[in-house]
């Protein structure tokens, strides 16, 4: 089996429904950073305002169940898949996520820029905040 049949991309959008953001979004990263650390997936997961921007990336088998659990999860709606394709690599050895809230905007997109330095130019375009 070659490299890019081990890797499945998945790169979504979705809208935050809860009443606390702030709330919500740190039971997100929490749970994220536990789940897919046990199921080998890594990405990116970039929130400004109500909007979420994520990249999950790794075994297709493990990618699938963990956006499976994304989409049932009844704080995001208007989930829609910008990408779903076999990588050739990962973009992201380890989780990341910029944009919480409370991070100064600036702040924020220095740390976006700073995650997507080293990533394919092709996956860098769907996080471009301009």
């Amino acid at each position: 089996m070659s490299q890019a049949e081990r890797v499945r991309r998945i790169i979504y959008s979705s809208r935050a429904t809860g009443s606390n953001l702030r709330d919500d979004h740190q039971s997100i990263l929490a749970a994220s950073r536990r789940n897919n650390g046990l199921d080998g997936v890594s990405g990116i997961l970039w929130i400004q305002g109500d909007r979420y921007l994520q990249l999950l990336e790794g075994p297709p088998d493990s990618v699938a169940g963990t956006f499976d659990r994304i989409a049932g999860d009844p704080r995001h709606a208007g989930i829609t898949i910008l990408e779903d394709e076999p990588a050739a690599e990962r973009q992201f050895g380890d989780w990341a996520m910029a944009g919480e809230p409370g991070d100064r905007p600036e702040d924020a997109l220095l740390r976006l820029r700073g995650l997507l330095r080293n990533t394919d130019g092709e996956v860098a375009r769907f996080f471009d905040p301009a």
